[in-house]
């Protein structure tokens, strides 16, 4: 893992020096995931930040065990979309064929941000109930959610499941202390 993480951090290096970056507003510098460390925070959740592009989260001190996905520019590009979108507050929906890591890279995402990530498996048997009571769950600890299989499930749960998620956007958004889910 360690060996991974100096591989493709050397391949960045490399790149932005051929590059000529030397400026760190400079949108290959931004385009990649930094890590900036506050001693003086007062709060201990508060000390460590991250930065990719204009979006900046607190890490999430979530334990996380499990190997490290290796990085490449489609990752970067996936991570990239999925910062800005949860910088705006909304969520995210990789799209493309089966079995090419659209969910590894979202549980990669939420370990380099220090949050846990409950990955669901969509069938048939999942209705607005069980949906509901998995984004309130979700909503409680602050976890990140990633719905494999999602186009399952049937019409009439998606158009139900679209209202709950809308009501947490629109939460999320207004920033509010509470989020009642119908």
């Amino acid at each position: 893992q360690l060996i991974t993480e100096l591989v493709h951090q050397r391949d960045v290096t490399r790149s932005l020096i051929n590059e000529g970056v030397n400026s760190r507003t400079d949108f290959r510098w931004l385009y990649h995931m930094r890590y900036t460390f506050n001693p003086l925070a007062e709060e201990v959740t508060e000390k460590l930040q991250i930065h990719l592009s204009n979006a900046s989260f607190f890490y999430g001190f979530e334990y996380l065990s499990g190997e490290k996905l290796v990085q490449t520019p489609l990752i970067d590009k996936c991570w990239l979309t999925l910062t800005q979108a949860l910088n705006f507050r909304m969520g995210g929906n990789p799209f493309g064929p089966a079995g090419t890591g659209k969910t590894e890279s979202v549980k990669a995402l939420g370990a380099a941000l220090g949050r846990f990530v409950l990955v669901m498996n969509c069938d048939e048997t999942f209705d607005f109930g069980a949906m509901g009571r998995l984004f309130c769950g979700l909503c409680q600890v602050g976890a990140f959610g990633c719905f494999d299989e999602f186009n399952r499930l049937e019409e009439r749960i998606l158009s139900a499941v679209s209202q709950q998620i809308l009501a947490i956007q629109r939460g999320l958004l207004d920033r509010q202390p509470r989020i009642e889910l119908v």
